[in-house]
């Protein structure tokens, strides 16, 4: 026998074999993920054996259940459990000489798994028989190494005909070859009666974890006959109609018949008032008998706002809004309310990406300008260590609309990110007339591990914004039609190739997709190349 047994290795901060056992919420499957291993020397190749039972303490006993290659993936999902029962499941690294067998010949089970043959010695054999009549010889490879009790027997063929493996070495890797009878007798002890494929040098991890085959099916109607399930945004007001009829306002020339000192607009010269009117105005000065033009007051304090962000305490930050309505992600369980607050298709929202950029068509950079006021900063200690909390009194113009819980990018003078903040306690201004003010709300710091960092946005859309298309894509929809559609992307204009985009898209038929070095990522089973212009 063997008594320096070679064995797989670990990379010292691994502990080795199993590390996530986790139910695929169907009812009869649960997923598998191990930690990688390495042969001991090169001569030695890898494979990785599944242990599994509802027994804890019959886990190892019971034999190996399944085998999987070592193709570079440590991950399995075992099929077919009962729904409801309690498994304990390991995994050990295994190798062995190449010339031994080839694991791509062993018998395959579901999901690329294999299974390590065995079959029941069909008549005695003696300490130097050379056949070994075996049943189910037809799962057995065509070369290997298979057990019987405590001897390791190397055969080379199968004899179909007569149900025989062909013996090569009996005794092999210093075990000692002896009589096997069918009940397991060994001329000194009884041994299990069944001639097993050896499963090679395990290492010694004893790692057991435990997992129930449970039901949590995802909130996403896969079915022919709805489509995907999607949500009407009942919570917010849809200001499109605001945002609409605000976005032309024309931009303050600084020329014209209005004033053109902002010393004159603060002070109210000429009509005693700081809202317009003509520069020679009929009030008793030079312009007298001239009639008073009419100017549109909503406009004209937005210009005026505007001028005082622009020249004044105005920043320029990156406005992105939060989903209210769309696909709901997968996250969202049947047995849970809430989506999960740190899933990366949602970010915590319940909705497909989460959230959309906005890029403001009065500005060649994307951004909308908002003025923070004063407030104080305070450093407190929580679970996670230190954190950092602030909370700014600010305003912005009545266009764009912004809700809670938008968030905005904030940037210092180098251009780079400094933090996000979160939208709270929104107040819109109605003036005389139906007439909209300035929006006022307060900005929340977001910590630095919030799943919103990860959310890809584009700092700057430059000198001119370019809008480009995504190929059409195809959505299941209700009573089993497809949804044909494409999506909008704003680039920078500093991009000199695909590779360098990495933001979302527009939202098209309540969805819209991720993009990673110039790739669409894949959402509600469809995705889209990127057309360049």
């Amino acid at each position: 026998m063997i008594c320096d047994v070679p064995k797989p290795v670990y990379f010292p901060n691994s502990q080795g074999g199993l590390n996530l056992a986790a139910s695929a919420s169907d009812g009869s499957t649960i997923a598998l993920r191990w930690d990688r291993a390495y042969p001991s020397d090169s001569d030695y190749s890898l494979m990785y054996n599944i242990y599994f039972s509802s027994i804890l303490e019959d886990v190892f006993t019971e034999g190996v259940k399944y085998v999987v290659q070592d193709d570079g993936y440590q991950n399995a999902r075992i099929l077919d459990l009962t729904p409801g029962d309690t498994y304990y499941f390991a995994v050990k690294a295994s190798q062995f000489e190449p010339a031994w067998w080839n694991t791509a010949l062993f018998p395959d089970a579901a999901n690329d798994l294999k299974l390590l043959a065995e079959g029941m010695l069909l008549s005695d054999i003696d300490d130097a028989t050379l056949t070994i009549p075996v049943s189910d010889i037809s799962l057995f490879p065509t070369y290997g190494i298979v057990q019987i009790g405590v001897e390791l027997i190397r055969y080379i063929s199968k004899d179909i005909p007569t149900d025989s493996l062909i013996v090569l070495e009996r005794g092999f890797l210093g075990t000692t070859a002896s009589l096997h009878q069918t009940d397991g007798y060994d001329g000194t002890v009884f041994q299990d009666p069944l001639v097993k494929f050896w499963k090679g040098f395990e290492d010694d991890n004893r790692k057991v974890f435990q997992e129930t085959a449970n039901f949590a099916d995802p909130n996403l109607a896969f079915t022919a006959l709805d489509g995907y399930a999607t949500k009407t945004d009942k919570l917010t007001l849809d200001e499109s109609a605001s945002d609409d009829d605000m976005e032309d306002f024309p931009r303050y020339d600084g020329v014209g018949w209005h004033r053109t000192r902002m010393s004159d607009i603060v002070d109210g010269v000429c009509v005693g008032t700081y809202i317009g009117g003509e520069q020679f105005c009929a009030d008793g000065y030079l312009g007298v008998g001239r009639q008073l033009r009419g100017v549109p007051l909503n406009e004209q304090s937005a210009r005026r706002l505007e001028v005082l962000l622009e020249e004044g305490t105005g920043e320029e930050v990156v406005l992105v809004r939060r989903l209210w309505e769309g696909v709901r992600c997968p996250c969202i369980m049947s047995t849970t309310e809430h989506p999960e607050k740190r899933c990366t298709k949602c970010f915590g929202t319940g909705f497909i990406t989460g959230y959309k950029q906005f890029f403001n068509s009065r500005r060649s950079d994307g951004r909308i300008l908002v003025q923070f006021g004063p407030a104080e900063e305070d450093i407190k200690f929580e679970s996670g260590g230190l954190e950092s909390y602030v909370i700014y009194d600010s305003w912005t113009l009545p266009f764009p609309m912004v809700k809670d819980r938008d968030f905005i990018i904030r940037y210092d003078i180098n251009g780079a990110e400094e933090y996000r903040y979160e939208l709270l306690n929104v107040t819109r201004n109605t003036t005389f007339g139906s007439n909209q003010g300035v929006q006022k709300f307060k900005l929340q710091r977001v910590r630095r591990t919030s799943p919103i960092y990860q959310w890809k946005a584009i700092a700057s859309t430059a000198l001119i914004p370019t809008t480009v298309m995504t190929s059409i894509g195809m959505m299941a929809g209700p009573s089993s039609t497809i949804i044909p559609h494409t999506h909008e992307i704003v680039i920078n204009e500093g991009i000199v190739a695909l590779s360098q985009v990495n933001q979302t898209t527009s939202v098209s038929e309540g969805h819209n997709h991720e993009i990673r070095d110039g790739v669409v990522m894949s959402e509600l089973g469809h995705t889209h190349t990127i057309i360049l212009p």
